[in-house]
């Protein structure tokens, strides 16, 4: 039997050239007899540059979704888009820029007295927008109550003779975001499994609301297997100035999941009907089962689940369904210092079952005005591939959990502020524990003066629900109060002989308070005595520095918290190290710091 020779195929030619060069050596080795003719302008030779370039063009696109398969490697701004989103990274291609806006309104004064009227200060709701010099929308996202206001209140006018006051001027101030808020409509007929939506809007940036005509909301969750969201509830405990809502977990039948995409926004429902999805999982029900039965099997409650289906929600059908979103007006999304004050359209309220003179409520909502004290600024930039791959690299290497220290930490300060903010945490192991998973998260919070205080129960409660989204399930966390240990700097240096003395110490005693105004120390951080050194060494008028002292200051108006001096100073006197659960402050720095000139 002959032996059958297997044709030789170099496997690596892949452009036009190489490919009809390894044809012809085929052809001319292979059918000697039939295909001699190789001349360019043959039909044979056409035949040749016909098979080249088809096989031109697969290998190219070969290559190309090769290439365009991997993060790393791909070129497309699509195909990096479709990758990012499958390592959960969510994309927004349009930013809002938040900044703070200063109110200004007048009042009456009460009678003949020397007092406002606070009957008619307002209340400016959320929702009032405003423009600046160019053009550009500003929405209001928080109430501003003028009469909660801790700034200066100034006389706006007197009476002729200028013998008393006839309007005060009060200044609040208020959170405000870029954009105008938008609605669209969608008439959904028949039930349809994982209905999806388009908006087509390229400007739009987020998602405020939607609501059916019965009268259903629906609401935004990351995935559609999550029916827990978190809602704000307004405080009204006494704690409402260092929190203004409170941080509650409901459970949401109704979701949905927004997908920004290169011409707009979808939104992705579940397949889940009123009939087959549960509102809410009475916890009853469980034992309900257990009763009912003549045995009794193992049942575990999740109090974060709260449903029971996996449906993935309730998909709107037989109803018009209403989106209002927020979208941005111009390319620039950033204004410049005190170019924000037009009013657009200010939405006032005053306190109910009160009787106002007309006249003076007219000139109190007639007389507000505005402006930004501080440059309001958001990042509008578009995202380029090259960006986009490291953000999706970063949100895949989080995971969207706490798992270290510094994701403990990073979750304190990201808690959104009208629940509480956090001034500074530090989490430690405690070493006592039985299993060794308890963790101690230390916080300390400011009050309205700037100062630390400790963190009150709202706060606590609003940051355990929102660590425990996130926290790994065998961790249990306890949240404490850190101690403060207030402190106070004495210090003794050497002037040049023609400088006034006084003058010395006035300039360093400003160049101490301005550091230490400023200087909140970290939860255990360390006080370095050196510093201080330094920071006199640097003042002009100071030859030498000689002595400093730091000693714990108590008393009226700072901490009860005591502490053995010697357990503080390091070996060497260079510096006090605090306990991991305490931190410094220099409480009134014109009062606790003190110095004497040699």
């Amino acid at each position: 039997m002959p032996k059958v020779v297997k044709p030789i195929i170099n496997y690596t030619g892949k452009d036009f050239e190489t490919i009809k060069k390894e044809l012809t050596s085929y052809a001319q080795k292979y059918y000697p007899e039939t295909f001699r003719d190789f001349n360019e302008a043959s039909f044979g030779s056409l035949m040749l540059d016909m098979v080249a370039y088809v096989g031109d063009i697969i290998s190219f696109y070969t290559d190309y979704q090769a290439n365009e398969s991997y993060l790393d490697t791909a070129l497309e701004f699509s195909n990096v888009l479709k990758m990012s989103k499958q390592m959960g990274y969510k994309y927004r291609p349009n930013a809002s820029s938040f900044g703070e806006a200063s109110f200004f309104i007048t009042i009456p004064a009460i009678g003949n007295t020397t007092s406002p009227d606070y009957d008619y200060a307002p209340i400016l709701r959320r929702g009032s927008t405003f423009s600046t010099v160019s053009n550009q929308l500003f929405t209001l996202v928080e109430d501003v109550v003028f009469e909660n206001t801790n700034d200066v209140i100034q006389v706006a006018s007197t009476n002729p003779d200028g013998t008393a006051p006839t309007r005060f001027a009060l200044k609040a101030k208020g959170t405000v975001i870029s954009g105008e808020l938008n609605t669209t409509s969608f008439d959904i007929d028949l039930y349809e499994k994982f209905l999806k939506l388009e908006i087509d809007d390229e400007n739009i940036t987020e998602i405020v609301s939607v609501f059916d005509s019965q009268g259903n909301n629906y609401y935004e969750v990351d995935y559609l297997s999550q029916d827990v969201i978190y809602v704000p509830v307004l405080n009204t405990s006494d704690s409402k100035q260092y929190a203004k809502n409170i941080y509650k977990p409901i459970s949401v039948p109704r979701r949905f999941t927004t997908e920004h995409t290169l011409t707009g926004l979808s939104m992705q429902f579940g397949f889940g009907t009123e009939d087959n999805e549960e509102k809410v999982l009475d916890p009853t029900t469980m034992a309900l089962d257990i009763f009912g039965n003549e045995h009794i099997t193992e049942k575990s409650f999740d109090p974060t689940i709260l449903t029971k289906t996996t449906k993935l929600g309730i998909v709107p059908s037989n109803t018009v369904l209403t989106v209002v979103y927020r979208r941005n007006t111009s390319l620039s999304v950033n204004a410049p210092v005190d170019s924000l004050n037009n009013i657009v359209d200010a939405n006032f309220s005053f306190k109910p079952n009160i009787s106002l003179d007309q006249v003076d409520l007219e000139r109190t909502t007639e007389s507000l005005q505005l402006t930004n004290e501080e440059v309001i600024s958001g990042d509008n930039s578009f995202i380029t591939a090259e960006e986009l791959k490291l953000r999706a690299q970063g949100a895949y290497a989080t995971q969207n959990r706490a798992v270290t220290k510094d994701d403990y930490v990073s979750l304190c300060y990201n808690m959104p502020a009208n629940f509480g903010q956090i001034k500074k945490a530090m989490i430690t192991r405690d070493q006592t524990s039985f299993n060794g998973k308890n963790l101690n998260l230390y916080v300390i919070s400011i009050d309205p003066g700037e100062k630390l205080t400790q963190t009150n129960i709202i706060i606590k409660q609003n940051l355990r629900n929102w660590i425990n989204q996130y926290k790994m399930l065998g961790d249990t966390i306890d949240i404490l109060d850190a101690n403060i240990i207030n402190l106070q700097i004495d210090f003794s240096v050497v002037s040049f002989a023609n400088v006034n003395k006084f003058d010395v110490i006035t300039e360093c005693v400003d160049t101490l308070t301005d550091f230490f105004s400023d200087n909140y120390y970290d939860i255990g951080e360390p006080f370095k005595i050196t510093d201080i050194y330094k920071l006199l060494n640097n003042v002009p008028s100071v030859v030498d520095t000689k002595l400093v002292t730091v000693t714990q200051r108590s008393g009226a108006g700072y901490s009860n918290y005591n502490i053995t001096y010697d357990d503080l100073i390091s070996s060497d006197g260079r510096y006090l190290i605090a306990p991991q659960d305490a931190v410094f402050e220099i409480k009134f720095p014109s009062l606790d710091i003190n110095g004497e000139v040699i």
